[in-house]
């Protein structure tokens, strides 16, 4: 079972490369399609009220407290300035219409040999597009985490100065 903070890892690598794809254009994120889950005849009841209960993994589950993770993982890239755009919560549920900000642009575009010397030349977004579309949940939350670290040691003067 994944921790918190690689569950973060994961969905912030994911945020990333998918924005980093539609830039400069703001991308609505879909938490449901974030966290790998579609919908199903037992999200809504009867009744029309939403339960939490989507397909994933091929199974249904309650999946409400993924997407709580999901969501407040985009608000806080939002929050420290990774983002750019609106997230929010409105009548229609939880939302995020968002594209990155310089910070976060710049973030993905450094090629620091000091985070992986396997990245051959690599910038942090290319290599987390790659992750990203053959699937490997572990090396996008590894490569999610190291670009994160590696902001904090260099300091965001120091990178939007290169």
């Amino acid at each position: 079972m994944q921790s918190n903070i690689e569950k973060f890892n994961y969905y912030v690598g994911c945020v990333f490369a998918l924005l980093q794809d539609e830039f400069p254009c703001r991308h609505a994120i879909d938490f449901v399609k974030l966290i790998g889950g579609e919908q199903c005849a037992e999200t809504y009841s009867k009744d029309g009220r939403w339960t939490g209960r989507y397909i994933r993994d091929g199974e249904i589950q309650d999946v409400s407290k993924e997407l709580d993770l999901a969501y407040e993982t985009v608000n806080w890239l939002f929050e420290t300035g990774y983002l750019i755009g609106s997230v929010g919560v409105t009548q229609l549920g939880r939302n995020a219409f968002v594209t990155l900000s310089p910070k976060g642009l710049e973030i993905l575009k450094a090629v620091p040999a000091a985070i992986d010397s396997k990245s051959a030349g690599k910038s942090i977004g290319q290599e987390l597009s790659d992750a990203v579309k053959s699937a490997a949940k572990s090396q996008v939350s590894e490569i999610a985490s190291k670009a994160l670290s590696y902001l904090f040691k260099v300091g965001w003067d120091a990178l939007s100065s290169t």
